[in-house]
């Protein structure tokens, strides 16, 4: 998890006591319904995981990515694809060690007729026949680009920003649970809390941290 039991706790000062309202399988539970959450909005992968995605570039020279963190294979309609010759990785804004964007070729294809240059073994797949320029008149091939590799942060690396989102979608999300009818939360001296909306710092961090998505399978 990126968060512990505890820290949801501590956030919201909640005991562990045997007589506290929230156990520890609803805490934990909610921890990683706020990761699932987080990576939904951000549409990024924030836990360490080793998977292979594919994407369907439409004819495009780049396309965003889910928060790769090393790429173990990159391949284009069948094709091999070589690190910073054939394709290249662009780091997040924050060059936080993950990537989120995806170049394919130097040179942007678009809709014009020689769109197939792109694709490395065009010749193989006749993609300069004019039957075919026809029927990919879009520019690709659905599920074209494959890439296997290492995706979100391992717990060493994982950003602060990213813990503290967690920690705050957890606590609403075990805070909400007393108030789903009513979306507000009475506290004993008379304060109305609303629970109607995410905290300030989880939309911060979809705000800042969003970006595309392709992915399709794994």
């Amino acid at each position: 998890m990126i968060v512990s039991e505890q820290a949801v706790r501590d956030v919201i000062k909640l005991n562990a006591s045997a007589t506290s309202n929230y156990s520890s399988d609803q805490i934990t539970s909610n921890i990683q319904a706020a990761t699932w959450f987080l990576e939904k909005l951000t549409q990024r992968r924030l836990l360490d995981v080793t998977a292979t995605l594919k994407f369907s570039t439409n004819g495009k020279a780049s396309l965003p990515i889910p928060g790769l963190r090393t790429a173990s294979s990159v391949a284009l309609n069948g094709a091999a694809l070589t690190a910073d010759s054939s394709y290249w990785l662009i780091p997040d804004e924050y060059q936080t060690g993950n990537y989120t964007r995806v170049w394919v070729r130097p040179f942007t294809a678009g809709s014009g007729s020689d769109w197939y240059l792109g694709i490395p073994n065009w010749f193989d797949l006749n993609l300069d026949s004019p039957k075919a320029r026809a029927y990919y008149r879009d520019g690709g091939l659905p599920n074209d680009l494959i890439i296997a590799g290492s995706w979100g942060y391992t717990d060493a690396g994982m950003p602060e920003h990213v813990r503290l989102a967690t920690k705050a979608a957890a606590a609403f999300l075990t805070l909400r649970s007393d108030v789903m009818l009513s979306g507000a939360r009475v506290t004993p001296e008379g304060s109305l809390f609303d629970l109607t909306a995410w905290p300030l710092e989880v939309q911060s961090f979809v705000g800042t941290w969003r970006t595309g998505s392709q992915a399709v399978g794994l």
